[in-house]
């Protein structure tokens, strides 16, 4: 099951890595009739009820399929201007058309009216003259809807019998509000589904007007000591995903440094060499949205124990770097993000079993970053191919912690973080090669974020 969001990134995915759009809606439509006419082969008269977009293109498929078997159908258009899509698929149908108000006198006996107004897609309440049009289909008892009911989740919904979902079912999808449930594979393949692309891009929480500091997420970042710059790093990049406010925790050693470093950034120093678990009540005293632990922090015993500290006192929490390891897991949206080496120290093999197995045990997210970054929830699993070779030099997982902790303060559950953030920064790399050639430097990456997401 997934949030609705999903299949409009798997779209766009689709469409980047190849897979016509046409194709998909003439195998979802063809399998659409299929089911029909082996479920409903007594009925005697098919309404396709369709609206402009995709949905009713699956719609218009399907009716031309079951019009061809020499089955009873009627398309009724709500709307006259199609989309692409939906216009290439309404050649299809050859068969009798139906205005609105013929619903007003279609008695309910033998009749399947099938529900093609809206798909996932829809946003706000339905308006007039669908809204009409709704309350009308309710009027049936058999009622089919395409993908998801027409006006889903809004208040104002087709009331179906069943539904035809396509790939996957919806979140918020049961029997009160679909009726019987019948999910169809429409041929979209794992290589497809498991790829970051341009669809993670919707994933981004726009920034909003009326909004005072701090609403936009508040994040802290623990580290420092061995290296200053990494903390600086991961710093830059919350700020450049659209945070208000970030907080840095380093070390006295690392310090002077660190509060050098830029002068957005917020710096507090820790009376120690190392991180312990006496920043535990500063930490609370703030009210952070997420708290990334580990870049620059070393191994230390003390430190080891902060993180396990922080674990169980904070429900955001990105574990980057020197505080990999094991440790218990409360699960709280917790996002590990270790290169193949920091791997080791959770025991695992860097490969797609070992990280969906791990993340759905301990009930956390994981991203594994490399050539090809490797990212699952124990649910659903994600790789990304963006990047550039100069991005295997210190300071880039810093700032790859940094957008992730960032996203999160912002609302994004970790494995939406962690997806967006391994697509952009690693565009982010591809557009640097290409500004500043070969030299290019991490600190480098950061503008190159922000004008990425800008650009959405």
């Amino acid at each position: 099951m997934r949030d609705i969001k999903e299949f409009q990134i798997l779209d766009i995915n689709a469409v980047h890595f190849g897979i016509d759009l046409f194709d998909l809606m003439l195998e979802a439509g063809n399998r659409l009739g299929d089911y029909i006419l082996k479920e409903h082969n007594n009925t005697d008269l098919f309404i396709f009820v369709c609206g402009k977009g995709n949905n009713a293109g699956d719609g218009f498929v399907a009716a031309s399929k079951l019009h061809k078997r020499g089955e009873n159908v009627i398309v009724i258009r709500a709307e006259k201007n199609l989309k692409n899509l939906s216009s290439e698929a309404l050649k299809l149908y050859e068969g009798i058309f139906e205005e609105l108000d013929f619903l007003d006198n279609v008695k309910d006996k033998s009749v399947l009216v099938i529900d093609c107004l809206f798909g996932s897609g829809i946003k706000g309440k339905p308006r007039d003259p669908y809204d009409v049009l709704i309350s009308k289909i309710n009027k049936f008892t058999n009622i089919l809807s395409v993908d998801v009911p027409s006006g889903f989740m809004t208040g104002t919904s087709v009331l179906p019998s069943q539904t035809v979902t396509f790939h996957d079912t919806k979140i918020g999808m049961d029997e009160n509000n679909c009726g019987k449930i019948v999910k169809i594979d429409i041929g979209i393949k794992a290589q497809i589904d498991e790829k970051c692309g341009p669809g993670e891009l919707l994933l981004f929480p726009k920034l909003v007007s009326g909004r005072h500091k701090g609403e936009n997420g508040k994040v802290a970042i623990v580290g420092g000591g061995e290296f200053a710059g990494a903390p600086s790093f991961a710093g830059l990049a919350s700020y450049r995903v659209g945070v208000d406010l970030v907080h840095l925790f380093v070390p006295s050693v690392s310090y002077p440094q660190v509060s050098s470093f830029a002068p957005e950034l917020l710096v507090h120093e820790i009376n120690s060499n190392v991180i312990t678990t006496d920043i535990i009540p500063q930490l609370k005293s703030y009210n952070f949205d997420c708290v990334v632990v580990g870049p620059g922090m070393g191994k230390s015993k003390h430190s080891l124990n902060a993180v396990q500290e922080i674990i169980n006192n904070f429900n955001n929490v990105v574990i980057d770097a020197d505080a990999i390891g094991s440790y218990d897991l409360n699960g709280n949206n917790i996002l590990f993000t270790p290169h193949a080496g920091e791997l080791k120290r959770l025991g695992l093999k860097p490969n797609r079993e070992s990280l969906i197995s791990y993340a759905n045990s301990n009930n956390v997210t994981i991203l594994l970053k490399g050539e090809i970054d490797m990212i699952s929830n124990g649910l659903f699993y994600k790789e990304n191919f963006t990047g550039h070779p100069r991005m295997a030099v210190g300071g880039t997982g810093d700032m790859l912690a940094g957008m992730c902790g960032g996203l999160i303060a912002r609302g994004l559950l970790p494995f939406e973080a962690a997806r967006l953030s391994t697509y952009v920064i690693g565009l982010a790399g591809e557009k640097c090669f290409r500004d500043n050639g070969p030299g290019f430097l991490p600190s480098d990456l950061g503008l190159s974020i922000s004008q990425i997401l800008g650009e959405i």
